[in-house]
């Protein structure tokens, strides 16, 4: 293993420790906890070289950073997931296209 695909890797695991570290601070159960998680690890992995490259920040600890921020992200957007009320915009998009139809 090379210098350069070790340094890969620690920033990828960096990542995943920053998501780890955010579940201390997240509320839900375990499985959504777990979700919110695995979301701020992926979320660190596509996004950490972009933010290493506008920032100037190590791959390491901008991938922490984004790791236990895209942790945060994925909490927020759980919530939002939770509070829409789905059962009244299926009911009022049913609704409108009926009427669109002439149904």
């Amino acid at each position: 293993m090379t210098d350069a695909s070790l340094d890969i890797i620690i920033a990828k695991f960096s990542g995943v420790a920053g998501a780890l570290l955010s579940l201390n601070f997240v509320k839900g159960t375990w499985p959504e906890r777990l979700t919110m998680g695995f979301g701020g690890a992926i979320i660190s992995l596509y996004a950490t070289s972009y933010v290493a490259s506008k920032t100037g920040l190590p791959d390491g600890f901008a991938g922490f950073l984004v790791g236990m921020f895209g942790m945060a992200i994925t909490a927020k957007l759980w919530e939002a997931i939770q509070a829409t009320p789905i059962r009244e915009i299926w009911t009022s998009t049913v609704a409108g296209i009926s009427k669109r139809i002439g149904g």
